[in-house]
């Protein structure tokens, strides 16, 4: 079976130059947790997940003195030295105005439309990421095929398990 046979034709997409709020909200709103980053021929630049605005807003946060730490007890401790309100919402709004080029991963796995469709799906295992896009010969986003994609085709017919 072939990439082009299961991928999610309807990617939504970020903009390098989107700001880390605007791409949150698109997250959120298409309960999503990662987006390739595309440029105006919408080819592939990079990929932000949740887990890359989260360790922006974590770093940050670190830097004016609000810490999260492990405990023995597997919970999480926050620290605060004093730091005023006002402070924080600064530091949220200047991490809200961030670009998205600023925090996208470069280094982005995926595959080609006409792949095997075994090669999504070692990748998807093998590298533990949740998504990756399906690009054309140009390096065009033309899919995206994640590991929910993967059990919908399963559920739904034994075809794939006869195909791989």
């Amino acid at each position: 079976m072939k990439v082009r046979e299961i991928m999610n034709k309807n990617v939504i997409s970020l903009r390098p130059d989107m700001s880390v709020r605007e791409a949150a909200e698109i997250l959120e709103k298409n309960n999503i947790s990662g987006a390739p980053v595309v440029d105006e021929n919408n080819r592939l630049l990079g990929i932000v997940t949740i887990k890359n605005i989260i360790s922006l807003l974590k770093s940050r946060m670190e830097n004016i003195g609000f810490y999260i730490a492990s405990t023995p007890f597997d919970f999480m401790d926050f620290y605060q030295f004093n730091i005023p309100m006002e402070r924080k919402k600064d530091i949220i709004e200047e991490i809200s105005q961030i670009k998205v080029s600023e925090i996208m991963r470069r280094r982005v796995y995926k595959v080609g439309e006409d792949e095997d469709i075994y090669n999504a799906i070692d990748i998807l295992v093998k590298k533990e990421i949740s998504r990756v896009p399906v690009v054309d010969k140009d390096g065009t986003v033309v899919g995206i095929i994640a590991r929910s994609d993967i059990l919908k085709i399963m559920s739904k017919s034994n075809k794939i398990a006869n195909e791989i």
